[in-house]
């Protein structure tokens, strides 16, 4: 199944490693074969790095864009799952931690990166909740 991506003006791509970047108009670009996408919108900042999903996203994130190295990484990524999967009970939150998990060990990292972004938007509204209200 081929991968469409639509690129905006000066839209930074990278594609098994290598940084690609769009010129001054939309773009088209369609992967046809297995590859390592990652969008410039879905790069996240070490700095940005300051929950615990978002640190198991960095830690996958590095896996995708140094596939030499990934092995380095492992290690650290099924910590950090770890202690998420035993923070979460949402069985929903669960199942995507587990595919997450499998797609990385079976370095799908494209996919593991996707199903822990949805993480990061129910971790979001965890701890949006947990912060008390400010005191006028």
């Amino acid at each position: 199944m081929a991968l469409k991506l639509k690129l905006k003006p000066q839209e930074k791509v990278v594609i098994n490693g290598a940084v690609i970047q769009n010129g001054d108009r939309m773009a088209e670009i369609v992967v046809v074969n297995r590859a390592q996408v990652l969008r410039q919108k879905d790069v996240l900042q070490e700095e940005e790095a300051n929950t615990p999903v978002k640190r198991a996203y960095y830690v996958a994130q590095l896996m995708l864009l140094d596939p030499q190295g990934a092995r380095q990484y492992w290690p650290r990524f099924q910590s950090l799952m770890q202690d998420l999967q035993s923070a979460f009970l949402n069985p929903e939150i669960l199942s995507l931690l587990a595919k997450a998990l499998d797609s990385a060990e079976g370095k799908d990292y494209y996919v593991a990166l996707s199903q822990l972004r949805k993480v990061m938007k129910y971790e979001q509204l965890v701890l949006q909740k947990a912060q008390p209200p400010l005191s006028e």
